[in-house]
């Protein structure tokens, strides 16, 4: 009955909201980003069931491929090694804000605090912040979608906006789609010939994720299927001589907004 809620939710309140309720959402035009390059993406780490954001570093590491990882700040106080391994490994840190309610359900007091939250988390996290930046702040709303009030705040705090092109939706996914999730997301690269990939090494807040896979400890919150999923895009993308390390914007156009 949960999924059925969620299905009718997407359907039918997002398309209202995107229309008449001034939303937005953090998908990009793909005919705005240049082809023939492929930026991975990840939300909701850090994340240590499974040894899965370390485990997905080793993978990218191993090809020699820098991705940006957008961390909710109560995993990043969590979890602060992890988000120093990442700025360690040349990643770009992306942030998600500090807790997991959607960006797009705050009002704008709980906006503009969960975002500077979330900031004051990852720079806690690190010695030299900037180091993990393109020299501005950047954010990407947690849930994918915002009103355009927050877009001009954050705007006025100096940050820029991480987008997405190729979308899959992995977080409703469970490690029996990974197949699905591999030929998605190949089949999307393909016909738009690269873009920025989006998918999740974790799922919300470490305390939520804690609490539903004790419930169902292969259910969607199970995100260590990704690091191999990821690997086998990798090689298959290598195949097709696509770039994958095109995150920098004084580079590609696009990669930031």
């Amino acid at each position: 009955m949960q999924r059925v809620y969620h299905i009718l939710f997407i359907l039918v309140f997002f398309p209202f909201c995107l229309n008449f309720g001034g939303c937005k959402s953090i998908n990009a035009n793909p005919r705005d980003f240049p082809g023939g390059i492929v930026v991975f993406s990840f939300d909701d780490g850090p994340n240590v069931y499974g040894d899965t954001t370390l485990r997905l570093l080793e993978v990218l590491e191993k090809y020699g491929i820098r991705g940006c990882f957008s961390l909710l700040g109560i995993n990043a106080d969590q979890n602060p090694d992890l988000v120093r391994r990442i700025a360690a490994g040349g990643h770009r840190i992306i942030n998600h804000g500090y807790g997991e309610k959607w960006a797009l359900f705050l009002n704008d007091e709980s906006f503009s605090a969960n975002l500077l939250a979330g900031q004051g988390a990852i720079d806690a996290a690190l010695d030299d912040p900037i180091q993990s930046t393109f020299g501005v702040p950047i954010y990407r709303p947690h849930g994918g979608y915002y009103k355009k009030g927050q877009r001009q705040f954050w705007e006025q705090q100096g940050f820029c906006m991480a987008p997405c092109t190729i979308r899959i939706y992995d977080a409703v996914l469970s490690g029996s789609n990974r197949d699905k999730a591999v030929a998605q997301v190949i089949g999307k690269i393909e016909k738009r010939g690269g873009g920025i990939i989006l998918l999740h090494d974790g799922r919300g807040a470490y305390t939520t994720m804690e609490k539903q896979l004790a419930r169902n400890p292969e259910g969607k919150f199970y995100r260590s299927w990704i690091p191999s999923v990821v690997e086998e895009i990798i090689l298959i993308l290598q195949e097709k001589g696509y770039r994958m390390d095109g995150f920098d914007p004084a580079e590609v156009p696009g990669v930031l907004l």
